[in-house]
């Protein structure tokens, strides 16, 4: 399965010049983790992803102001992502390999097509997993009903004996 299927197609955006303060309200009311982050004299061009740990780690720890600070130079400028055509096995060993979270997915022409994020992939792996173990739970049911018809105690007609004379 590619992750056409999986990846989340609307992609929030932030502009680049606004600051992580506007980010972090952009995420808050939109529930997710990741923007991606534009080009200012662009605003179909990519420059970055600013994530919820971004603002944390490198704008709030490091004591600088969300107001001051833009969302370009707080976000990872480097895009990591993975062609539509992939694999789920593929963006986890592409996650592994990089270190995030999320990866951006890329239609065959180089344009974006979606967001994949680790939460994504796990939803996604958990139901392929509920329905093994359903499968398994049918498998022994009908097993049941399988050994239960044949130790079942079979009713022998009763015989008579007739006497045939000659």
């Amino acid at each position: 399965m590619s992750l056409a299927s999986l990846c989340h197609r609307e992609i929030i955006c932030v502009a680049g010049q606004a600051s992580v303060r506007k980010a972090a309200e952009i995420m808050r009311k939109h529930h997710v983790g990741a923007l991606a982050v534009t080009d200012p004299q662009d605003a179909a061009h990519v420059v970055g992803v600013l994530t919820d740990r971004d603002i944390v780690v490198e704008v709030l720890a490091q004591g600088a102001s969300a107001d001051e600070r833009s969302s370009a130079s707080a976000c990872h400028p480097q895009l990591i992502g993975v062609p539509v055509t992939s694999t789920r096995h593929d963006a986890i060993a592409h996650m592994l390999k990089h270190g995030v979270r999320r990866l951006l997915v890329a239609n065959a022409d180089g344009s974006l097509c979606g967001l994949i994020s680790m939460d994504d992939l796990i939803e996604a792996m958990a139901d392929e997993l509920g329905d093994l173990a359903r499968t398994l739970r049918v498998n022994v049911n009908n097993e049941d009903a399988r050994t239960a018809q044949r130790d079942k105690p079979s009713v022998q007609p009763t015989l008579y004996l007739v006497r045939n004379e000659p």
